[in-house]
């Protein structure tokens, strides 16, 4: 198998060299254009690519000591299909991430997902916008919901769908959405042989949101918005004998604003809560936030900055759930029309709720883009990552390089 995954990565980096030998001179002076490399069928747009990746990662299993080093290779092809037309979009996408591990078979993994969606323009500044999505894909073991002693990644189908409404008048902006996603994990077997149930891990979870915007002047625009949310798990009660079964809410007040395309942000805070079930979790009750902000610094440098704070979902043996702060940033700079190089920061604070454990992860990286012509774009990278846990035996380090080209229309 894998001398024929080996056979597969070479003619497709063949194919890629032979498209390189289009002239990257005239790419130089000239943008691609979209047009120019689409394939229409009437008033659809189909939009062919496939990545080939080749990542090494010393640290598979984010082990505290002892690490296992490895080089996976991830092909993934993606087909996707669009509409022109004028008052309703449609879109189609299907695509896979297959990764072969280089020593641990065992870690192979195969996944797949399939994408739907439309928009229509009602007319009178309505609008109304519907999606589905199914993933079949996968937890790899070390990760903190993976059953200690797993012999091979946990499969799980996500499913996905969303129905968005939108209408204006001269003063407010109103929005809402209802969001639906459903997750069934896969059994697996631990290293003695024996069967290793997820069937606690398997929920419903429903999101209802409404947002109001006021426009303040040009380019900027106050809003309040209000989500409830409601998650349902199959099992009652689980293993251990809970309800993990719970509802809340996340109110939020925001400033959206465009400064003549040069910063554009959405900056919001608010409180939140989530009150679970089973009176022996208790209830979460803090703050949150939400900001993303984009600055064109000058034509050629970027910056952006990400940050959120909510509640999350964890099965972890007495943890109620997990009050998460993410935050990133990002530069980007185009040393050339074809040639841009990217560093990043990220740090993660999880808090696990009734618990004394606390994670903090921080990640540094470096990224190199060349878009070799209109055809194919090379990329290469490497990043750091490590953890600080309160929980004995759950600290990491880890070192990734990859490796990858992209090959589309």
């Amino acid at each position: 198998m894998q001398v024929r995954v080996r056979s597969l990565i070479m003619i497709v980096y063949g194919l890629g060299l032979t498209i390189m030998l289009w002239p990257i001179t005239s790419m130089a002076q000239t943008p691609p254009k979209t047009d120019e490399t689409a394939i229409r069928l009437g008033r659809f747009v189909i939009s062919p690519a496939v990545s080939i990746r080749e990542r090494f990662d010393d640290n598979i299993y984010l082990a505290d000591d002892n690490p296992t080093s490895d080089v996976i290779t991830q092909i993934a092809p993606r087909l996707n299909l669009q509409s022109e037309w004028r008052y309703l979009k449609l879109y189609v996408g299907t695509g896979a991430e297959l990764g072969f591990f280089a020593k641990s078979d065992d870690d192979n993994y195969q996944d797949v997902d399939m994408r739907a969606g439309a928009e229509l323009d009602i007319g009178g500044n309505t609008s109304l916008e519907g999606a589905f999505e199914w993933h079949r894909t996968h937890d790899p073991r070390g990760g903190n919901d993976v059953p200690t002693g797993a012999t091979e990644p946990v499969i799980f189908r996500d499913v996905q769908a969303h129905l968005k409404a939108s209408h204006a008048t001269n003063f407010l902006h109103y929005q809402t959405e209802l969001a639906l996603r459903r997750l069934d994990f896969e059994d697996a077997t631990d290293s003695s042989g024996d069967h290793i149930t997820n069937d606690d891990r398997n929920r419903l979870e429903t999101r209802e949101a409404i947002r109001v915007l006021m426009p303040l002047d040009l380019g900027r625009e106050f809003y309040g918005e209000f989500n409830f949310n409601q998650r349902q798990y199959d099992r009652i009660p689980d293993d251990a004998g809970l309800v993990r079964d719970s509802a809340g809410f996340q109110v939020l007040g925001g400033l959206r604003f465009d400064l003549t395309n040069l910063i554009t942000a959405d900056i919001a805070g608010g409180w939140m809560a989530q009150s679970y079930a089973d009176p022996a979790f208790g209830n979460i009750a803090d703050y949150t936030l939400r900001a993303d902000i984009d600055w064109a610094v000058t034509r050629l440098t970027n910056i952006g900055v990400k940050a959120a704070r909510q509640v999350r979902e964890t099965t972890l043996p007495g943890a109620s759930g997990i009050v998460a702060f993410d935050g990133g940033a990002r530069i980007s700079h185009e040393l050339r029309r074809f040639l841009s190089i990217t560093a990043n920061a990220n740090y993660t604070d999880k808090a696990f709720q009734q618990t004394t454990r606390r994670d903090r992860t921080s990640r540094f990286g470096l990224g190199l883009n060349y878009q070799l012509n209109r055809f194919a774009r090379f990329d290469a990278g490497i990043a750091h990552d490590m953890r600080n846990s309160t929980s004995a035996g759950h600290d990491y380090r880890r070192l990734q390089t990859q490796l990858s080209l992209k090959l589309e229309m």
